[in-house]
């Protein structure tokens, strides 16, 4: 597809605040413009945005694609619009690969702010429940002064002394009892916040489509395993779904999803536990493997690639055949630098798929950090 103009898609809301107020004064009065009346028009206005969108830059119907577009159109999503109009005004264009990055890049980037508004809320709970403590302690040391001096006015004021330990026991009790509550809501408070903020992890570290670990998930289970030494050797896999895009235009992009999840699964559960794997980005996947080394690695994962070429699929809404599924992987050890690995297998990967494809290619060769 030929390059186009990059401001033909500057972003346009179909109705912002600021069109509804001035329609509404230059109406008067009357009935709101973007009442229910209106609202058919309205949505077939933005469908056909959103489509012109999507053809001009040649992009799936996809779900993905659909819902980047209206945001992308409706302008209110300043580091999504951002990450869009930078690409468009270096290439004039679009990929569905492109999309996909922006929208993982802008959720990524969605969640650490959540995290972080969990975790200040978490320590707020911490130096209310520290507070509580100190002010708990403070009563005690009261108490204890107060008894010191009635002990002391035993002898001469008797009366007095009973009094005002009758008076500072019934502080104390108050105060108890106040500091009890607020310790009490501050453990509720507390555990609905870890409750929130584990989730939000999981939700962080997930790819919602397969359930494997994201990017972001990956990368943090790969810093956790190397770190163990007694898991070493260690070696790194890049898979990529071969003739995926053939699928897509066949079948459809629902059948692309369902293709996607079965080998998100197959190489789960026919790589064990000591695998990692996760979906990298659209039909790529990323394993670690832990006590293998390059070449054993690529021993575990031609095995996978063999079994799963063995499997006929079909299409479970129409029924027709998709065929045979298979993958091209590049696999590479891990000394150190596992950015420098990722490297190296996403070349080794690329030279599977120009040696034709549904193979899995690797080198025993320890990567350098300079490479």
């Amino acid at each position: 597809m030929g390059r186009r103009d990059p401001g033909m898609s500057t972003p346009v809301s179909l109705h912002s605040p600021l069109d509804r107020l001035v329609s509404w004064f230059r109406r008067g009065e009357g009935e709101d413009p973007w009442a229910a009346p209106d609202r058919t028009a309205l949505h077939r206005l933005r469908y056909e945005q959103i489509g012109a969108f999507l053809f001009q830059h040649g992009l799936e119907p996809s779900t993905t694609n659909f819902d980047f577009a209206g945001r992308f159109l409706d302008g209110l999503e300043a580091p999504l619009v951002r990450a869009a109009q930078e690409l468009l005004n270096a290439k004039g264009s679009l990929t569905d690969r492109d999309v996909e990055r922006i929208v993982e890049r802008c959720a990524a980037g969605e969640t650490p702010d959540k995290l972080d508004k969990l975790t200040r809320e978490l320590e707020g709970k911490v130096a209310d429940c520290l507070a509580a403590v100190g002010d708990a302690t403070a009563s005690t040391s009261a108490y204890s002064t107060a008894l010191g001096e009635a002990a002391d006015q035993m002898g001469s004021e008797p009366g007095e002394a009973y009094r005002r330990l009758l008076e500072v026991t019934l502080e104390v009790a108050e105060t108890t009892r106040r500091i009890g509550g607020r310790l009490e809501r501050t453990r509720e408070d507390t555990r609905r916040l870890r409750a929130d903020l584990e989730r939000a992890v999981r939700e962080a570290e997930e790819d919602h489509l397969t359930g494997l670990p994201n990017r972001r998930g990956f990368f943090a289970r790969m810093e956790e395993t190397l770190a163990r030494p007694d898991a070493a050797p260690f070696a790194l896999a890049l898979c990529d779904i071969d003739n995926f895009k053939a699928i897509n235009d066949r079948h459809g992009h629902h059948t692309g999803d369902r293709v996607l999840r079965f080998v998100a699964r197959f190489l789960r559960e026919d790589l064990g536990r000591r695998v990692t794997v996760a979906r990298y980005g659209g039909e790529e996947f990323v394993c670690l493997f832990e006590g293998a080394d390059a070449e054993e690695a690529a021993d575990l994962l031609d095995g996978c690639r063999a079994r799963l070429r063995e499997r006929l699929l079909r299409d479970q809404t129409t029924d027709l055949p998709i065929g045979r599924i298979s993958f091209s992987a590049g696999v590479a050890p891990i000394a150190g630098d596992h950015a420098a690995a990722l490297r190296l297998a996403d070349d080794l990967l690329y030279a599977a798929k120009h040696a034709g494809k549904d193979r899995v290619v690797t080198s025993s060769l320890p990567v350098a950090s300079a490479a």
